[in-house]
């Protein structure tokens, strides 16, 4: 169950703490989006201001914004690839599978993360699922133009239920200026790797929440405590 916003708060700042100690000097950092990642950057705050030199690749205009007055330097693209992305997710399996998206983000998140070599995701033990898609839905970027053949192919090939998000009368537009899609799967997702396929095959659709073998590590609040799943050491080759 999810936890009230004083006990949210409370994990946020334990497990953005933690992270925030770990950071070291002159680290290019991908710096994700939603209320993990704006912990994150504000437990950065104190280390900044005492002369922390760290660059970071921003994957919102809030996490952007929030970053930019505490006086991290923000990098424009991700050329030669940064440290270590730093994101939170709305689930998360046992071997670090992620469904993210719910503020709107995914596709910013996902190149971000698809161009770092370590990528810690940071949450609390309550979004823990056996299979994604289980407690959320699943959120998918597209076009505007022509979204309502979009939604009909992810739901022909995903056995799903698509909704716009925000509705015909005021749809959510991405960052990106596009369309998110909800897809809600009735207990959750059989096959995650085959359905991140079928959706990646479907001209209208931009990018999809399913970050599947992307994470190396989790930094989670477990019962008043962080614990660390993964390898906080182990990078990627790009």
């Amino acid at each position: 169950m999810e936890p009230g916003p004083e006990n949210f708060a409370r994990a946020a700042a334990a497990v953005a703490a933690q992270a925030a100690q770990l950071i070291q000097p002159g680290m290019r950092l991908g710096l994700g989006s939603g209320r993990m990642a704006l912990a994150l950057v504000e437990a950065l705050r104190p280390r900044v201001e005492a002369g922390l030199a760290i660059q970071g690749l921003c994957t919102s205009r809030a996490t952007e914004t929030l970053a930019r007055s505490i006086g991290i330097e923000l990098l424009a693209n991700s050329a030669g690839g940064l440290d270590l992305d730093l994101d939170g997710a709305d689930e998360f399996d046992p071997q670090l599978n992620l469904l993210k998206g719910g503020g709107g983000a995914l596709l910013r998140e996902k190149v971000v993360a698809q161009a770092s070599r370590r990528f810690w995701v940071l949450a609390d033990a309550y979004k823990q699922v056996s299979q994604l898609a289980a407690a959320h839905p699943l959120p998918v970027e597209v076009l505007p133009f022509d979204w309502q053949a979009s939604a009909a192919l992810c739901e022909d090939r995903g056995s799903c239920h698509a909704e716009l998000r925000g509705g015909l009368e005021r749809p959510f537009i991405t960052d990106n200026g596009n369309y998110l899609l909800d897809l809600h799967f009735p207990g959750g997702l059989t096959d995650s790797s085959k359905t991140a396929l079928e959706l990646s095959q479907i001209a209208g659709v931009l990018g999809h929440g399913l970050f599947l073998g992307m994470a190396t590590a989790g930094l989670i609040f477990d019962a008043g405590q962080v614990r660390v799943l993964g390898d906080l050491d182990r990078q990627r080759e790009l």
